[in-house]
Parts: structure tokens; sequence; C-alpha cells
């Protein structure tokens, strides 16, 4: 059973690299710069964001299961064949609120029907008035309550194909100060070497005042898009794959049928204007122009960036094989 297990799993690791063209999967290709798409397949470590679009239900609330398996698979597979990968997620509020919504109702259930009758043994059954649940809940508290529900789903699914993960919790105060944020990314630095996926999320359980940092930071620490970015240039990263609900980067809001589709971008066409950034999704917070920011803030500093269609079967492992789709942010 051993030998039959360890044949599958070097079969799809060796069926992976040879699709993706990789000749020695455990080298260290950051030596490199990316300049075209022809240099995707060479990137050896990689950080996937997952937008709340991405996800999360149409709705809000839940996790898209079908898309998260999906991505999980890939990033999987990828990590089999070689490659470094570090995923930053979004989604803990969203499964908060799914958590949320089943209590509410289970409460109002509760108060029409009465409490139930007591089985052996039989005590009183502590039970919190509705009234202790506020109307609209707060992201703070759903992502209290979700945090552990989201890290529980990961670690099930990466499980399913030998990966193991770890959560890492950020606060975005910490990140403007040089010490913790080196504290941070030895924490994830580690987590690598041991071969385990890091699953890096903001901690939006807690309220935060803003912070001026140490002058360490050039850019505004906003949304998990930032986020990425700068821990992308931190980690020395080759790629940061940036998914949405979107193609890529368009002279418009996608959905306007004047709006061209832009495979690249430099930084001469975000110094002109001609791009203008539709509004962001109902789930999340940040939108197309968090994205383009923080895809201009690692390009500056070394990092490829890649926005691209996370909602599409697939689309990492062929956006990795070069195949057209999203809009690539070289080094140079």
């Amino acid at each position: 059973i051993f030998f039959r297990a360890f044949y599958r799993f070097m079969w799809s690791r060796s069926s992976v690299v040879c699709r993706l063209g990789i000749t020695t999967p455990w080298a260290s290709s950051r030596a490199f710069t990316i300049t075209k798409r022809d240099d995707l397949v060479k990137a050896n470590r990689i950080m996937v964001k997952l937008g709340s679009a991405v996800v999360t239900r149409s709705n809000g609330a839940g996790i898209a299961l079908g898309r998260t398996a999906n991505i999980v698979e890939q990033v999987s597979h990828l990590q089999g064949a070689g490659r470094e990968m570090l995923m930053v997620s979004s989604g803990a509020v969203a499964a908060g609120r799914q958590i949320m919504y089943n209590q509410r109702a289970l409460m109002r259930q509760f108060e029409a029907e009465g409490r139930p009758s007591l089985p052996i043994p039989s005590r009183p059954i502590l039970m919190h008035d509705s009234s202790d649940l506020p109307e609209d809940c707060k992201a703070q508290e759903c992502a209290a309550v979700g945090q552990s529900s989201l890290i529980a789903l990961y670690e099930a699914m990466f499980k399913v194909y030998g990966m193991g993960c770890g959560q890492i919790l950020v606060s975005v105060p910490d990140l403007m100060y040089a010490v913790p944020r080196r504290a941070t990314c030895k924490t994830i630095e580690k987590l690598v070497q041991m071969k385990i996926v890091p699953i890096i999320n903001e901690n939006d359980a807690i309220e935060y005042e803003p912070a001026e940092g140490d002058g360490s930071v050039p850019i505004d620490i906003a949304d998990n898009d930032a986020i990425a970015a700068l821990l992308a240039v931190e980690l020395k990263c080759d790629l940061l794959l940036l998914l949405s609900n979107v193609d890529g980067v368009y002279t418009g809001d996608p959905a306007d049928p004047k709006s061209k589709y832009l495979p690249e971008i430099t930084p001469a066409m975000l110094q002109s204007g001609e791009i203008e950034f539709s509004s962001k999704s109902k789930q999340g917070r940040g939108g197309m122009e968090s994205k383009v920011r923080a895809a201009q803030f690692a390009a500056d500093n070394g990092v490829a960036v890649l926005i691209g269609n996370g909602l599409e079967w697939r689309n990492i492992i062929d956006l990795m094989d070069g195949k057209p789709g999203g809009t690539l942010f070289t080094t140079s």
C-alpha cells in the first residue's frame, strides 16, 4: 500500500513537472527576472492571493467550496512539482457571516417553538437570547467566528493531496514596522522550508488604529492586495498571482463593450492615465485599482505580478504554462 501511494504521488509530480517544463524541481530560480509570459514556467517561489470574490459565494455568506477546492488542487500540484507555494486568502468574514446567519435562524426557531423538551439529564439548557446577536454583525465578529472554520477547511482540502498548511494572521500595524515585519517573514520562511503552505490573512477580528510606521513601507497597507505585495517582496517571491473575478485589467469597466483587455501593463501606461478602474466587488474591500497599485509596487521591487481570473477551472496551471490570460506586470 505504501509503495502504491508513493508511486501515485511521484507520478502526479512528474506529470506536472513535464507539463510545466521544470527540469530541476527543487532548484531556486530567484536569480532570474520575468520579462515575458514564457518566463512564468520558471518561477519557483509563487504567492497566490485569493480575493473575496473568488473564495466566497455571490451572496457574501459562506465559502465557495468548488472554486476553493479547485485552487487548492492546483496549489498542491505545483507544490508537489517542486514549487514553493504561499497563499494570501480572504474569506474569514464570509465564513463567519454564514455561521452567524445559521445561529440567528436557530435562535428564531427556538423562539417560535419554545424551548425544546429536555432529554436526560434534565437540566436547563443555557440559551442566549437572540437580542445578544446584533442586527448587523460587524466584520470583526464574523472574522473571529470564521477564521477557525476557514483554516479547518483549507487543512482538510490540502490533506487530500498529502500537503500541510499553516495559518498566519497578520496585523497591519505590525507590517508597518521593520522589526515585527521581519519576525512575521521569519515564521513564514520557516514554514516554506518545511514544505508547509502558509495561508496568510489579515487579522480582521481586531480593529486597529492607523499606524504611521517607521517609514520602511512606501505602500499604503489597506487590504490583502497590499499585504500580498509587501510580503511577496519581503520573501523574495518570483511571482505574485492576484486572482479575482475578472479576466485581467481593462481600459475601463469590463462590463463596458468599449473597454479593451490589457494583456500587459507598463509603467508608462499607468502614468498616462489611460486606465480606469471599475468598482470593487461587493464581497471585498480592494477592487481593481487596489490590485494594480499593489502589482505596480511589487513589480517595481523585483516581483512579477499576474492579475487573473480565479473563477475559471485550473486557471493557475494554465497561466503558469504560459497560456493567454490575465494581465502581466513584469519586473522590467
